[in-house]
C-alpha cells in the first residue's frame, strides 16, 4: 500500500479509514442558509408567497423543471423569485422518491386507481405505456393536493420565520448602536 495516502489508516493496516462529515459543518451550512434566507429582498410576505409558490411546485411531478416553473409564476405575481427557487429543493434526488410514493398513493386512493400500477406485476412495455397516464394522473392529483397543504403550512412557517429573524436582526442592530 501506499505510505503516502491521505487517509489515515485501521490498526490493521489494510483499509483507510474515511473521515467523518463535521457536525459543526452542517449546522453552519444551516444557520447560514437560514441567514441568508431570512435577508432576502421584499417584504416578508413576498418571500412567504415566493416560498409557498416552490414549496407547491415542490410537490407536482415536475423534477428537472421546477425552477423554471416557479420562477415564472413567481415573477407573474411579484413575489420572491429567488424564494420560490430555493424551495423547489424540497424535492430532489434523495426526497423525490418519498415525496412522489406519498403524492402517488394519495392520487391513486382519491381516483380509485390500485395501490401498485400493472407495470409492477407485469413489467413489460406494453403495460409501462398504458398505466403510464394513470400513474402520471395520479402524480398529479395527489401532487397538487399536497402541494396546497405544504404551500400554505410553508408560507406561514416561512412569514414567521422571517419575520422573527429580521425582528431580532433589527433588535440586536439597535443593541450595537446602543453599546457605542
Amino acid at each position: 500500500m501506499n505510505s503516502h495516502s491521505p487517509l489515515p489508516r485501521h490498526d490493521d493496516g489494510d483499509c483507510p479509514e474515511w473521515p467523518n462529515p463535521r457536525r459543526d459543518s452542517v449546522k453552519k451550512f444551516a444557520r447560514y442558509f437560514y441567514h441568508r434566507f431570512i435577508r432576502l429582498h421584499g417584504s416578508p410576505e413576498e418571500v412567504a408567497w415566493g416560498a409557498a409558490i416552490g414549496f407547491f411546485v415542490a410537490m407536482t411531478p415536475t423534477m428537472g423543471i421546477q425552477t423554471y416553473l416557479a420562477v415564472p409564476i413567481a415573477a407573474v405575481f411579484r413575489i420572491s423569485k429567488v424564494a420560490a427557487a430555493l424551495t423547489v429543493w424540497l424535492t430532489n434526488p434523495v426526497t423525490a422518491p418519498i415525496i412522489y410514493g406519498f403524492n402517488y398513493m394519495a392520487g391513486a386512493k382519491l381516483l380509485g386507481y390500485p395501490l401498485n400500477a400493472p407495470f409492477f406485476s407485469n413489467p413489460s412495455w406494453q403495460s409501462l405505456w398504458c398505466s403510464g397516464k394513470n400513474v402520471f394522473l395520479a402524480l398529479m392529483v395527489g401532487g397538487t393536493l399536497t402541494g396546497m397543504v405544504v404551500g400554505t403550512a410553508g408560507y406561514f412557517l416561512t412569514l414567521a420565520m422571517v419575520r422573527t429573524g429580521r425582528e431580532k436582526a433589527r433588535q440586536l442592530k439597535l443593541l450595537r448602536k446602543q453599546k457605542k
